[in-house]
């Protein structure tokens, strides 16, 4: 069988692979930096769309619990987001003023 090839981030010391790998205990490996230009996107390859990438989020997701408030919570979060709509609607005209002026 053939070991498939994985890319990976030199942090702290240590060799973190991006994706998951299933090589057997013990496998020898040799290891080399690639240049700069072609280092992998580490957000991409922990998100890829692959089928393996996928299944790997959908697990991730359905392992979380419940966000639960408390109605004192509930009703903080409530009156904060409504004081911040508050705040964007009073700051809506300066804002547009400002922009206009970047358009002129």
């Amino acid at each position: 069988m053939a070991l498939k090839a994985i890319q990976a981030i030199w942090m702290n010391g240590q060799i973190i692979p991006t994706q998951p790998v299933d090589w057997p205990e013990g496998t020898a490996l040799a290891v080399e930096p690639v240049e700069a230009h072609a280092r992998p996107d580490i957000e991409t390859d922990l998100r890829g769309d692959d089928p393996e990438s996928i299944e790997r989020w959908v697990r991730w997701l359905d392992s979380l619990e419940p966000l639960n408030f408390t109605p004192s919570q509930a009703a903080a979060l409530s009156e904060a987001r409504a004081q911040r709509r508050d705040w964007q609607k009073s700051q809506f005209d300066a804002n547009a003023e400002r922009l206009k002026t970047l358009f002129e």
